[in-house]
């Protein structure tokens, strides 16, 4: 996004985040959304983006180092697709809705 900020900021923008708050249980899950915030100020100035959004993704057991997937086991942390395609087509569905009234 930087270095396409001043084709970007004159434009509409939506972002979203893939991390793994689906893949996490109990009260790593509840601090997951401490995410966002922290997400969201990593992002370049002068960006006005509409929304955010964080997806689960995909969790592995081989993208982790082995230190990394034993942290993730003692967390309580699931391997698997975590990903929820109705939300993603939801916020999508809501994007175009958008730019519709914005025409």
């Amino acid at each position: 996004m930087r270095e396409n900020l001043d084709v970007l900021a004159p434009r509409p923008v939506w972002v979203f985040s893939v991390g793994m708050p689906a893949a996490l249980r109990g009260p790593w899950r509840r601090m997951a959304a401490k995410e966002l915030p922290a997400i969201e100020e990593g992002l370049p100035p002068g960006l006005g983006y509409r929304s955010h959004r964080l997806f689960s993704g995909v969790v592995e057991g081989d993208q982790p180092s082995r230190t990394g997937r034993l942290l993730f086991q003692l967390v309580g942390g699931r391997y698997g697709d975590f990903r929820d395609w109705h939300a993603v087509d939801g916020w999508a569905t809501a994007i175009a809705g958008e730019l519709r009234v914005d025409r």
